[in-house]
């Protein structure tokens, strides 16, 4: 076990990749001793000379952006719990997620029904709305960084699961007006303009959102172009993928637009029930 203060993780169990970095199952050492996910970030990939971190790099953004995230303490975005560095290495502490990632329940799933995908995606509006506020771009939302978590011991049912927004390993402050040019993120997730290289800002993300919502809704992993949509989509929902999967970003919808969508308004208390009993949703 290689041990980080309070904390300890086995470098044999592997969670994932994030930006740069490998994410280890880890323990708090003090009681109750909770699993946390530790992400270990060698500063050489980000030519960060040894000594104090310095907020100017990538990881030091990152630590910066999850520390300003954590304390708004959103329930949709993965928490930094504690981070330390060596002179090699620097480690964040992060909230564990017991239900693995979106790609993954993709996999095991199939399809998302619109009812499901209602209630997932009003959790990630959520999520989208503080980084928003925070003038906070994420620059790679794709179904891997989207972590699920629950607290049941049986099979999870949808509205048992919350979504939570991690790696900001690629995360930038942009302050309104302002805009970004870096290519980076995904490239079948990634925005026409970030992939001209011409300037962009958070109607980024808003295109990636629009292609895992599509991904979600029809199993189709997209290849970054503009998907064809099926017409057996509801009204609501077909208008919002088209919204958001605008290759014009001044055609896009915006944040508030799609904060304030008839989809995400639309209520399926009754039959997100329903799906429950059957077991569908």
């Amino acid at each position: 076990m290689n041990k980080i203060g309070d904390y300890e993780y086995n470098p044999h169990k592997k969670l994932g990749n994030g930006s740069f970095g490998v994410v280890y199952e880890g323990k708090c050492t003090k009681p109750p001793q909770s699993l946390v996910a530790i992400k270990v970030v060698a500063k050489g990939k980000f030519h960060v000379p040894p000594g104090p971190l310095s907020s100017s790099n990538l990881v030091g953004i990152e630590v910066k952006i999850l520390t300003k995230l954590t304390k708004v303490h959103h329930e949709h975005i993965v928490k930094l719990l504690a981070w330390s560095e060596s002179n090699i290495e620097v480690f964040l502490v992060m909230e564990y997620c017991n239900g693995g990632d979106l790609a993954a329940y993709l996999q095991r799933n199939g399809v998302i029904r619109e009812g499901t995908m209602r209630l997932f995606l009003k959790q990630l509006a959520g999520a989208m709305k503080v980084l928003h506020d925070n003038n906070i771009v994420h620059r790679d939302l794709k179904p891997q960084n989207i972590l699920l978590s629950h607290n049941v011991m049986r099979t999870p049912q949808p509205s048992d699961i919350k979504l939570k927004i991690a790696d900001f390993g690629l995360a930038r402050f942009l302050e309104s007006g302002y805009k970004a040019g870096t290519l980076c993120g995904t490239p079948i997730y990634m925005a026409p303009e970030v992939r001209a290289l011409d300037k962009y800002d958070g109607k980024a993300d808003l295109w990636s959102l629009g292609m895992i919502v599509y991904q979600c809704v029809t199993g189709k992993t997209p290849d970054g172009r503009v998907p064809v949509i099926p017409r057996s989509m509801s009204a609501s929902l077909r208008n919002l993928i088209e919204g958001l999967l605008k290759t014009n970003p001044n055609l896009r919808m915006n944040f508030q637009t799609f904060l304030d969508h008839e989809f995400l308004r639309e209520d399926d208390g009754i039959l997100t029930g329903v799906f429950r009993l059957l077991n569908l949703a």
